[in-house]
């Protein structure tokens, strides 16, 4: 069998910075849109992984699967929450505009049900009250993730037309981002932290992004070497290895 990454089935994002003409340089809304972008396709390459083995899944590696899938709910909680909390209002007061993330709130409200179906179902599996079934994953998969890929993509260009605010809402995503700092604790470093290692490909868009997340070598290092093994049977589910590179799909291969 042909060796399946999880590219696929839902598209990555392309960054805004690759997207720029040769020699052109990006501004902030383009750095800010593509630090978004990144964030984003950890969250679609994560998801990908998940849809691809679901099916695949043995009764010895159901409960570190779900467990993966339990932290990914949190993350993409985390990242939503903390966008309707700081983000979204923040974006309002700059800009002076109430309707400025309108659409983008529209499409939180979309998934959100389906999202919070998937996050029982997989805490219902962790606790015995259901056995856990692969086709049933999927089908959850599919009442809620093409619309959160569809918000996901949308966002992307809704922060790069901020620039027409001019000066009102400039500096918006430093500030947006330090707010965000105070509650990463909230996911962990053995958990939250390493499953960004374990979800960013270094060689994206040729490897234009190995330096993301930005935060001292060391410290990515120490997720690399040290962290990783605290939750290692979570990660064999993860679409990249501990060195950040897409690799196959091992559970998909096997069956």
């Amino acid at each position: 069998m042909s060796s399946v990454y999880a590219n696929g089935p839902f598209q990555l994002l392309t960054t805004p910075t690759y997207q720029l003409s040769e020699g052109e340089k990006p501004n902030e809304f383009v750095n800010a849109a593509t630090h978004m972008a990144l964030v984003h396709n950890l969250i679609i390459r994560s998801l990908n992984a998940m849809y691809l083995q679901a099916p695949h899944i043995s009764a010895e590696q159901e409960k570190p699967f779900l467990q993966f899938a339990e932290l990914w709910y949190r993350v993409v909680e985390h990242h939503h929450r903390t966008e309707e909390e700081i983000l979204f209002p923040m974006l309002e007061e700059m800009s002076g505009d109430e309707d400025v993330m309108k659409e983008n709130t529209k499409q939180h409200d979309a998934f959100q049900t389906g999202l919070a179906l998937f996050a029982s179902y997989v805490r219902q599996c962790l606790a015995h009250e259901k056995k856990f079934n692969g086709e049933e994953m999927v089908r959850a998969f599919h009442r809620f993730a093409p619309i959160l890929w569809q918000h996901l993509s949308d966002e992307i260009p809704t922060l790069i037309g901020l620039e027409r605010y001019g000066a009102r809402t400039s500096g918006f995503y430093a500030k947006f981002a330090a707010e965000v700092e105070k509650t990463q604790r909230e996911l962990g470093v053995l958990a939250g932290a390493v499953f960004v290692i374990a979800t960013h490909d270094v060689e994206f868009e040729g490897g234009i992004h190995k330096d993301f997340p930005p935060i001292p070598s060391a410290v990515t290092w120490g997720l690399r070497n040290v962290a990783w093994w605290a939750h290692t049977d979570w990660w064999q589910f993860a679409p990249c290895d501990r060195q950040g590179k897409m690799r196959p799909l091992m559970i998909v291969a096997a069956s």
